[in-house]
């Protein structure tokens, strides 16, 4: 019998769905200008799951990808053009779901709390949005652990591959 799942969620459509074996290992707000301008919002708050633990429980042929830079690709449905998610390359374990797309009845358990605010500096005057005084770290780009595993990803492609794009 299999178990229930963590978290489920869904796009506006409908049409595609998803379900997750585990709560999302840390929550993060994104103010790149690319998650501005697909979600129309002043940030994206994204939840990191390991890629195992998702399961696309109707309408995967509806998801369409698409890489916006060279380090990532992101996920959208095809139906109704939902930004789902977003998958480094230098992470392919790991998976970052946008938090909007949770059914909240569905969660089991307490959510993590946001560990990060990235790109703070693209955010710009345009938003109208100031950032909350919460306490949880600012960053003008990634966090610095991430910041270094892309590095070192990038380094081992310029040294053994045919390099980025």
């Amino acid at each position: 019998m299999a178990s229930e799942p963590a978290l489920t969620g869904n796009f506006q459509c409908g049409h595609v769905t998803y379900s997750s074996a585990s709560r999302p290992t840390y929550l993060s707000n994104c103010y790149c200008t690319t998650c501005r301008r697909l979600s129309g919002a002043p940030f994206v708050a994204f939840a990191q799951f390991s890629t195992k633990d998702i399961t696309w429980t109707s309408g995967k042929d509806s998801l369409t990808t698409k890489s916006y830079s060279e380090i990532a690709e992101r996920c959208h449905c095809a139906e109704c053009g939902s930004p789902i998610s977003m998958q480094f390359k230098c992470e392919q374990e790991f998976i970052s779901i946008s938090v909007g797309t949770f059914n909240e009845d569905s969660i089991k358990g307490k959510l993590p709390d946001v560990t990060s605010h990235i790109f703070v500096e693209s955010m710009g005057r345009t938003s109208g949005y100031k950032l909350p005084d919460d306490n949880v770290p600012k960053y003008a780009k990634f966090t610095t652990s991430f910041q270094k595993r892309l590095d070192n990803w990038k380094k081992a492609l310029m040294v053994d591959g045919p390099g980025l794009g």
